[in-house]
């Protein structure tokens, strides 16, 4: 019996579960409410960025508020994240910096 075969088949279910491209969806069948309106705060420096906040799924729609974030990088630039309406519902595509 070859002892070596298991593991080496748990590593890669390992390695290819890490995967960013792995990455369970959650599909939401309701379509997310409107987006608030949000009181921005005061910004509290120059390199601070606006991170408005948006509906999250919580097995009901719960708001995230928006808050100030530094750029992990200067010259960073903020994409929002968004709900993308596919054929069996609704997916959150979280937002990220950019270079």
């Amino acid at each position: 019996m070859n002892i070596t075969r298991p593991y080496v088949m748990l590593a890669a279910i390992v390695i290819l579960a890490s995967l960013p491209g792995c990455v369970r969806e959650v599909i939401v069948r309701d379509r997310p409410p409107a987006a608030r309106v949000e009181v921005i705060e005061r910004r509290p420096s120059p390199a601070h960025v606006w991170i408005a906040g948006h509906w999250s799924w919580e097995g009901e729609w719960v708001w995230t508020k928006g808050h100030w974030e530094v750029p992990p990088r200067e010259g960073g630039v903020w994409v929002p994240g968004h709900w993308v309406e596919r054929p069996r519902g609704w997916v959150w595509v979280e937002g990220h910096w950019q270079d």
